[in-house]
């Protein structure tokens, strides 16, 4: 399993180090690997995040509430946007934004000054714990403040109109906006395939295929574009889901 990935936003530079040292403290003790990058503002993490490889395989934000510029509040709601569903620590000096903080899904907060080791510790561990859940097992989505968290193998395919995005799980939706190709990184290794410029399918959720479309396991059927025939026709051929033929 690759290490887990940590950002720190953090204008000031003694605590920079402090959490940084903190968190390497932690994970060493621990037997957690991790991998941290530090940005000494909002913006400059955000620029960075535009990036979909960087952001699909972030795992943890740690990012100061108060920061020049783009405020930390600001900067999760707009990672949030850009697609980012990892854990979002918020690191302040008050409890006056503990509201807004929680507006954006953040996992928790630590006010400089009033925890010990031990207490961060306890924090840390438990975030390490959910971005590793998180990773393997859900998908985070949100638009217009709305968060959902979505288990990955319910989902049966998404669906891209215009810049708004719906993903069909069960009996249930949901729309949000992002691009097909963040999506297909942040879901690389869950059998995710795209079968047209508008649909990203789970591989799984397929039952029938024809040269046209895919019939999808609810029964739904999926048009198949041509440069994405030969992928599918191949799966199919491994025996993994059944291929149209006229008597059918």
């Amino acid at each position: 399993m690759r290490k887990l990935r940590i950002v720190l936003c953090e204008d000031d530079s003694i605590q920079c180090e402090l959490y940084t040292e903190l968190c390497r403290e932690v994970s060493k003790k621990n037997r957690v690997d991790i991998e941290m990058k530090v940005y000494r503002s909002g913006s400059d993490f955000l620029f960075d995040l535009e990036d979909p490889k960087f952001y699909s395989t972030l795992d943890i934000l740690l990012l100061d509430i108060h920061m020049p510029g783009v405020c930390g509040v600001e900067t999760a709601r707009e990672a949030r946007e850009i697609g980012f569903g990892g854990v979002i620590i918020f690191i302040t000096a008050s409890k006056e934004h503990y509201a807004n903080a929680f507006d954006v899904g953040a996992f928790h907060y630590i006010t400089k000054g009033e925890h010990d080791f031990e207490r961060f510790e306890e924090i840390l561990l438990k975030a390490f714990k959910q971005a590793k859940n998180m990773r393997q097992e859900v998908i985070v989505l949100s638009c217009g403040g709305e968060i959902k968290q979505i288990e990955i193998q319910k989902i049966e395919y998404f669906e891209i109109f215009q810049r708004m995005l719906t993903v069909y799980y069960g009996d249930e939706i949901f729309e949000f906006i992002s691009t097909l190709e963040k999506l297909e990184n942040q879901l690389a290794g869950h059998g995710f395939q795209r079968i047209h410029r508008c649909y990203l399918v789970s591989l799984s959720h397929i039952k029938k295929l024809s040269y046209t479309g895919v019939t999808m396991q609810n029964g739904v059927v999926l048009p198949v574009g041509r440069k994405y025939y030969p992928f599918l026709k191949e799966y199919v051929e491994k025996g993994i889901v059944h291929r149209h033929s006229a008597h059918e």
